[in-house]
């Protein structure tokens, strides 16, 4: 197929589908939304994901035949040379040929990535990590998702399942993680793990601040509530950031001695920390990474938003 200059770009959430028509400038021309509606199995999923492309392509003036494929991100482990989701506990898939159901649909190829690694080739393609070939991203929403960009390619490992960040034990004695086992990073540093502090600040009296901004939002109490009170200049909520941010520091020490990149990126809902959280990172670095790796490193906030998972998903078709 001759390279029209355009692609789909698909952030496949567990609640919504998300679809981008992408220039190859990286700017989004048209997008739109459906449901994903998991309940309705991979075949419902997938003719989601398709209405959602065409919804978007409509509103960009095109059609199919103007786009040179659609990449997908997914969350879960994907198989990326045969376009399978081989596990996703938000979607409920286990060895779904995803790439393959949303091509029978759509009739254009189709390329799969994980979603953190979406975001990340994102990032470097016109966000924070633009111009660096050894990135490491992560994405703090309800977990902490990872992407390991080394060469300026993604690194899946031997199996598929490299990137993995949030799931390296910081606390073995910690609390118990979604994925079975004790003390993981999505345990202790996701936006999960911030609202679960503060709530347990606010039930000991310690934070008049977060408890009066959660009341404000209907007594929801979540990451976005430590983070104004943080700005505010409250110290319990900028303890809970610095805190998550000594836990990302340590496993970033880690990775910088293992693999010297050059920059670490920090996205996900609860990047809005800023340097309350990146500036303990350093801190840590600096303080148990090896001095030549940690010298050249740089932590940086990301800078493409929501956006990132579906800029880097196009991308998908022109790697």
């Amino acid at each position: 197929m001759a390279e029209q200059g355009y692609a789909l770009g698909i952030d496949l959430g567990a609640t919504t589908v998300k679809a981008g028509v992408v220039s190859r400038a990286g700017e989004i021309v048209a997008r739109a939304e459906r449901a994903t509606e998991p309940e309705k199995g991979p075949a419902g999923v997938a003719e989601n994901i398709a209405l959602a492309g065409r919804d978007a392509l409509r509103a960009a003036g095109l059609e199919l035949s103007d786009l040179d494929g659609v990449g997908v991100g997914t969350p879960g482990i994907c198989n990326v040379d045969e376009g399978v989701v081989v596990s996703s506990g938000n979607l409920n898939f286990k060895n779904v040929p995803l790439a393959a159901l949303v091509r029978e649909r759509l009739g254009v190829p189709v390329r799969l990535e994980n979603d953190a690694n979406c975001a990340g080739l994102g990032e470097q393609w016109c966000g924070a990590a633009r111009g660096h070939d050894d990135v490491i991203l992560y994405t703090l929403g309800t977990g902490v998702g990872g992407a390991l960009i080394l060469g300026g390619r993604i690194y899946g490992g031997a199996t598929g399942w490299a990137g993995e960040l949030g799931h390296i034990c910081v606390d073995p004695d910690g609390p118990e993680c979604t994925c079975g086992l004790k003390g993981c990073l999505e345990a202790v540093a996701s936006a999960t793990a911030m609202a679960r502090a503060a709530r347990e600040v606010v039930a000991a009296g310690r934070s008049p601040a977060m408890a009066r901004l959660a009341s404000e939002q209907g007594g929801r109490l979540d990451a976005r509530v430590v983070i104004t009170a943080a700005r505010g200049g409250d110290p319990e909520a900028q303890q809970i950031l610095r805190k998550a941010g000594e836990y990302l520091g340590l496993v970033s020490a880690m990775l910088v001695s293992a693999l010297n990149p050059e920059l670490i990126v920090i996205g996900g809902g609860a990047s809005h920390g800023g340097e309350f959280l990146m500036e303990p990172m350093r801190q840590m670095i600096a303080r148990h990474a090896m001095p030549g790796p940690a010298s050249v490193v740089k932590v940086v906030q990301a800078s493409l938003g929501n956006d990132a998972g579906l800029i880097g998903a196009a991308t998908l078709v022109w790697r």
